[in-house]
């Protein structure tokens, strides 16, 4: 999964920071304990999954827990591009190297 999020135009030259995270159903790094386990899941399950429209409104999900609770320190770091038109450049990337379970 990946998710694009803007800067504040003010702050640097890198408009965008991009932040990659790996989930596996059965090739995960690392073993979640169940509190970590549940912010997995209440992510995913907060997702619309079944919406069409082209500009759909969602709910506000739990993303700021996911990020806590990921391993920020092991990590790629580098400058890209965004991986959709207009693809635009200038992007500071963070994958991480942890594969966390999905259930």
């Amino acid at each position: 999964m990946h998710t694009v999020h803007l800067a504040d135009r003010t702050r640097g030259d890198v408009p965008y920071a991009a932040v990659g995270i790996f989930f596996s159903v059965n090739k995960y790094t690392h073993k979640l304990a169940d509190s970590d386990q549940a912010i997995v899941d209440d992510f995913f399950e907060s997702l619309e999954w079944t919406e069409t429209e082209t500009n759909p409104k969602v709910p506000e999900v739990p993303y700021g827990k996911l990020l806590n609770m990921v391993d920020m320190q092991n990590r790629w770091v580098y400058r890209g591009s965004v991986t959709t038109p207009p693809c635009a450049t200038s992007v500071y990337w963070n994958v991480l190297r942890t594969v966390y379970p999905l259930k």
